[in-house]
């Protein structure tokens, strides 16, 4: 074991029961359940580590009392907070547990990356296979498949409106409308502003 994680253990084990989370990992660690240093309520502390060299969830914090006293702590964090070293983080302690939690990141104007999301479910098509989407009467609503260009999304139904209560943006490297037969109609509340290096007109 190296000297970081001796400790980080340490620090762990002087806080909070952990014993079961530790011999998991095959390290034998008696705790006791030790008060934390600020003697409760809610403080703002700074990330100095983290990455905890046994446990996810945790991050090194550093703060100073109202005495004047430093402390240096791993405390756990909330389930998915994102932190990082050099982070403002806000620490609250219950008094039904026995250590500090990381319950937010103050420095909200750090830009700061998406978040990972998973799959939740995948379906894999083949080439001659669609997915198909009814109404509970077996009516066709929507269509997915592949096609030589990409994937192809059809909207069945005969009259079919999109509808959302804010604003709606697409975003594409290039955008075509086509209207196979009938009008192409646009109707717009406030001004229609059109913008491009050269506006053409059938065509021209």
């Amino acid at each position: 074991m190296t000297q970081r994680t001796q400790n980080a253990v340490r620090s762990v084990s002087e806080t909070s029961d952990l014993a079961s989370e530790l011999e998991v990992e095959g390290i034998p660690v008696r705790a006791s359940p030790a008060r934390s240093a600020r003697g409760g309520g809610v403080w703002v502390g700074q990330c100095v580590d983290a990455t905890h060299p046994v446990l996810r969830g945790r991050v090194e914090v550093r703060w100073e009392d109202a005495s004047g006293a430093r402390h240096t702590r791993w405390l756990p964090t909330l389930a998915s907070l994102v932190v990082r070293v050099g982070d403002r983080v806000l620490c609250t302690e219950a008094s039904n547990f026995d250590e500090p939690v990381v319950t937010g990141v103050i420095d909200g104007f750090t830009p700061r990356p998406e978040p990972v999301t998973r799959v939740g479910a995948s379906l894999a098509l083949k080439a001659d296979e669609r997915l198909a989407i009814t109404d509970e009467a077996g009516n066709a609503l929507v269509e997915l498949r592949g096609g030589d260009d990409g994937p192809v999304v059809k909207l069945l139904h005969a009259a079919t409106t999109v509808e959302l209560p804010g604003r709606l943006t697409l975003r594409a490297d290039a955008i075509e409308l086509a209207a196979r037969a009938g009008d192409v109609r646009v109707d717009a509340r406030g001004d229609v502003r059109v913008n491009g290096d050269f506006i053409r007109l059938n065509g021209t």
